[in-house]
């Protein structure tokens, strides 16, 4: 590969010099004059099917993306690498329209600085300026879909509502002579560009324009290598739920649902599909961490911010022992609890970290085997994932699985602790509780309680063991062992303190452990591993 050219696409009228079109004016501005050009007194588009453009390629993770500029870049939007990406020329799909940007360079840090003060425990990094200048601007391809039909539909309708005491649920068989056209269903056409993002970003057909290759000067494309046949299946649920939407405001029913499935189009007849490529714009940040890669995508029309932020290790673990250290303080002021009902308040506590644990491995499961992309090395096959889905979901897209912040959990972790142990200290201590004042009710009641986290911890076990998004085992095996022990203490009556408080350390440990492994998950799951798109080394992202 040979690195630059000498050449330039579009030049200045008044001196020459090479134009880029400028977000803030919407027009091409000279980098040597500084004058601005409008876009329609630029030289007349040759129309072709495919277009001329530089092609640069990461020598590190083997990405590629185009542009018709002809400057390198020094940084890599998805290995995250400080590298000088390689160019040569070559030719291209030609898009049908394009969204130009409208975020500006200020207004994309600016929005990502607003996003990074909901997560006050995310890595120092992310934070720096020198990585908040990272921001690529990027155009990804999207297939616009155009989704056609008519003759007769099936569809089933319910309808419910209550006359008196009597309450009515009525279902009706639907025959209908339809006809359908639904225009501007996109998804993703880069493999590079993860779906559930794509989605997030809420992109629309609003304010396209006919494609004209000089709104890429100055700015990067993705390549379209995701088939047009791959969402057809996609598109048919979407025109489907639009058209359920239209029927069920027509006859004031409830829901609606179609007969068919998605092997025959969701029963949608004599379906015809069409697309084109639009390509959207996107300011793409990839902050690198060891060998996995942190992602923020701006949208460059609207300003959303989407991301999985990771956390801080060293600031969760202080932010914890800082909260320990005042719940421990304060309880031990107000409320006065006993050994065995410490240990019931400590199983109570793993119970739900473990179902915390569980939900943070299914979500990470789901992001490394890629629940929610298609199938490119095999595109005839069926996807039917999202598709069966879309048509319950209001806005017809993918939705991400996404975690919540981590801090958000994390703040109701504590407010839960907190609550146990004042609901247990009330109990124990009101003076109309009588009987929950002598030491056999209070042994009930940690019996109870015991037996009762004992068993759900094992009924949440069987269900995960034959699970492949299970997790590890074990450390759900210690919680059941420690907490098995305390309910073997508690029904052989045994009346040492020092043996609860030893059992309800051991539980304690076992969340600590699980905790610290929900923390690891969620750091895996809002990261990908480096890419490798020459297929040598790692996973692509």
């Amino acid at each position: 590969m040979s690195e630059g050219h000498a050449t330039r696409r579009f030049g200045c009228p008044s001196c020459g010099g090479g134009l880029k079109y400028d977000i803030a004016s919407g027009q091409m501005i000279c980098d040597h004059c500084g004058g601005l050009t409008p876009m329609k007194n630029l030289p007349p588009d040759e129309a072709e099917d495919t277009m001329e453009v530089t092609e640069y390629h990461c020598p590190q993770c083997g990405a590629a993306i185009y542009s018709t500029d002809t400057e390198a870049t020094s940084f890599c939007s998805f290995c995250g690498s400080d590298v000088v990406l390689t160019g040569r020329l070559t030719r291209t799909r030609r898009p049908a329209w394009i969204v130009p940007f409208t975020v500006t360079r200020e207004d994309c840090e600016a929005a990502y600085r607003k996003h990074l003060k909901k997560y006050r425990m995310a890595p120092a990094a992310l934070k720096q300026a020198e990585t908040i200048s990272h921001f690529r601007p990027v155009y990804v391809p999207f297939w616009s879909y155009r989704v056609e039909a008519e003759g007769v539909a099936e569809l089933v309708g319910t309808k419910s509502y209550t006359r008196g005491d009597t309450r009515y649920d009525e279902t009706y068989e639907l025959t209908l002579n339809s006809e359908i056209r639904q225009e501007g269903i996109l998804y993703d056409a880069s493999s590079a560009f993860e779906d559930e993002t794509a989605a997030l970003l809420r992109y629309t057909n609003q304010d396209t324009k006919q494609f004209y290759p000089a709104y890429l000067s100055g700015f990067y494309a993705q390549a379209a290598d995701v088939p047009g046949e791959t969402y057809h299946a996609e598109a048919a649920a979407s025109a489907v739920r639009l058209y359920m939407d239209q029927v069920k405001q027509e006859y004031g029913l409830d829901a609606v649902e179609m007969k068919g499935d998605i092997n025959d189009n969701f029963g949608l007849p004599n379906a015809r599909y069409g697309e084109e490529l639009v390509m959207m714009p996107v300011w793409l940040l990839a902050h690198r961490q060891g060998d996995r890669v942190v992602y923020t995508a701006v949208n460059g029309h609207s300003g959303e911010v989407v991301c999985d932020m990771p956390v801080s290790t060293g600031r969760t673990a202080g932010t914890t022992v800082v909260l320990a250290a005042l719940i421990f303080l304060l309880l031990n002021q107000f409320l006065t609890v006993k050994a065995n009902l410490m240990m019931a308040m400590c199983a109570v506590i793993s119970l739900v970290t473990q179902y915390q644990f569980s939900g943070a491995q299914t979500r990470l499961f789901a992001r490394r085997t890629r629940a929610n992309e298609p199938d490119l090395k095999d595109p005839g096959k069926e996807f039917t994932g999202p598709a069966q889905s879309m048509l319950k979901r209001k806005n017809g897209r993918v939705s991400s699985g996404g975690s919540a912040s981590f801090g958000a959990k994390m703040v109701g972790t504590v407010g839960l602790i907190v609550a146990v142990f004042i609901v247990f200290g009330v109990l124990t201590s009101m003076p109309n509780l009588e009987l929950l004042r002598t030491s056999g009710a209070r042994d009930n009641l940690a019996k109870i309680v015991m037996g009762g986290v004992l068993v759900i911890m094992l009924i949440h076990l069987a269900r995960h063991l034959t699970r492949a998004d299970r997790g590890p085992v074990w450390p759900r095996l210690l919680s059941l062992l420690a907490c098995g022990a305390g309910c073997f203490c508690l029904l052989t009556g045994r009346v040492d303190d020092y043996l609860y408080y030893i059992c309800a350390a051991a539980i304690l440990v076992c969340t600590c452990v699980e905790l610290v492994m929900v923390n690891q998950a969620h750091n895996e799951y809002a990261s990908r591993p480096v890419p490798y798109f020459n297929g040598e080394e790692g996973d692509e992202a």
